[in-house]
């Protein structure tokens, strides 16, 4: 009887964590910049009302994460959790959230998603910010390069 419980447990350990690490997805941290905390909904509700106290906005980051199929924009909830740029990050969901487990952390970050797009769509929309780009320095030549035809005049 115990070698059949023994059995059932050795075909059972490879699909438990087959399904744990399927629930964490892979993407790598692209872009970071600081902007203001997002509030929480009930704050936004009180400024509505009236009763709401007039405080500088707090910092948070906001990183871009690039995954296989989609690129997400999120936030941190305050300007603790700083995330290693260019290195592959592991995340998953729960409740709205994104978590994010920073090195070997006890415990993981939370991060709201303030926007998501397909990956396709994303990449096609670089490709106009950095044409468009090219196109703004091909028409602004460098202000040496302008006094140098100047002083040849």
């Amino acid at each position: 009887m115990n070698w059949k419980l023994s059995c059932i447990l050795l075909l059972l350990v490879p699909a438990t964590v087959c399904a744990q690490t399927r629930s964490h997805s892979q993407g790598t941290i692209v872009r970071m910049r600081i902007t203001d905390c997002l509030e929480p909904q009930h704050a936004f509700i009180m400024a509505m009302s009236g009763g709401a106290k007039t405080e500088p906005a707090q910092q948070c980051p906001e990183y871009v994460l690039v995954s296989d199929q989609v690129v997400y924009v999120i936030s941190g909830k305050s300007s603790e959790p700083l995330l290693p740029m260019a290195d592959v990050t592991r995340f998953r969901f729960h409740k709205n959230e994104m978590l994010i487990r920073i090195d070997d952390a006890p415990k993981e970050s939370r991060f709201r998603i303030k926007a998501m797009i397909m990956r396709t769509e994303w990449e096609r929309s670089q490709m106009l910010v950095e044409a468009e780009a090219q196109a703004m320095i091909s028409r602004h030549p460098e202000p040496a390069a302008m006094t140098e035809t100047r002083g040849n005049e």
